[in-house]
């Protein structure tokens, strides 16, 4: 299995993490996609491939897609030789190159047709195409930077509360959040929820499950209690609660399983502090 990312252009940095890809010319399990605060936008130029998760049993997504791991996991299933590039978008920020919202986007998996029309029909059409991998890096970044153009968003305060919620969940008040922000708690959470499709306190929680089994998958560790304190869960019991709602299943079982396979975890580019911020 070959594995490679690319850092997009400086314009793209405040909303897109990397542009990453496997590619494989024998169909190999893949690992589960797990919820989180961010997005990704996946282009198939393999064979055919499924999606399964348990809220919408096994589906054709087509060559181009957003899983919808919101709300749970998914599984890829490849049907032969494995190629794919996705664009992997900071929290909150696939909002940013979508004409839906992202409460519309937040509870199931979508074509790239369904979203952006002939144009991302168009574009997965191009990226299958494509000769090699700097074609199809070249092709996204110009298409997101044209999305970006119609579709981008001046919202400083919603920024200033994604990182907040994301980089300072463990201790964070969404109370206080507000007034830091300038908004009443309802109005804030209203706002937030309608261009992020999600409550402040779900964003919050999804980031601290997102982060502790992050920093557990990277360290190559089954042993997760350590990861889960230092994020802020109260004890074992609270983090395997919060496990089973979004993954279904023990953390215990899971990592078990985990132990004998990749993931789409990777390590940070930037520092919380090096981030790009959005102009």
């Amino acid at each position: 299995m070959n594995r490679y990312f690319v850092i997009p252009r400086a314009e793209l940095q405040p909303y897109v993490d990397r542009l990453w890809g496997w590619e494989s010319e024998l169909a190999q399990p893949m690992p589960p996609m797990l919820p989180g605060t961010g997005a990704e936008l996946m282009f198939h130029y393999g064979d055919r491939v499924f999606l399964r998760s348990a809220r919408h049993g096994v589906i054709d997504p087509g060559e181009a897609f957003l899983p919808g791991t919101r709300h749970g996991p998914c599984e890829l299933l490849a049907q032969g030789r494995i190629g794919f590039i996705s664009v992997r978008f900071r929290s909150g920020a696939l909002r940013h190159f979508s004409p839906l919202s992202l409460i519309e986007l937040a509870n199931r998996p979508a074509t790239a047709g369904e979203v952006w029309g002939d144009a991302g029909r168009q574009l997965a059409e191009r990226i299958i195409q494509a000769p090699d991998r700097n074609k199809r890096v070249a092709l996204l970044e110009d298409w997101l930077l044209a999305c970006l153009a119609r579709h981008g968003k001046q919202q400083p305060a919603i920024e200033a509360a994604i990182r907040a919620l994301y980089y300072r969940h463990r201790e964070v008040k969404i109370d206080a959040l507000a007034d830091e922000i300038g908004m009443s708690r309802r109005n804030f959470e209203r706002v937030f929820r309608e261009q992020i499709g999600l409550t402040p306190k779900a964003f919050q929680r999804t980031a601290r499950f997102h982060l502790t089994l992050r920093n557990t998958l990277l360290a190559g560790r089954s042993d997760y209690l350590d990861a889960a304190l230092a994020h802020g869960y109260y004890d074992q019991a609270h983090f395997i609660h919060e496990f089973k709602g979004f993954v279904g299943k023990s953390p215990t079982l899971f990592l078990q399983a985990a132990a004998s396979m990749a993931h789409f975890y990777n390590p940070s580019i930037f520092s919380p502090d090096k981030v790009p911020f959005p102009r």
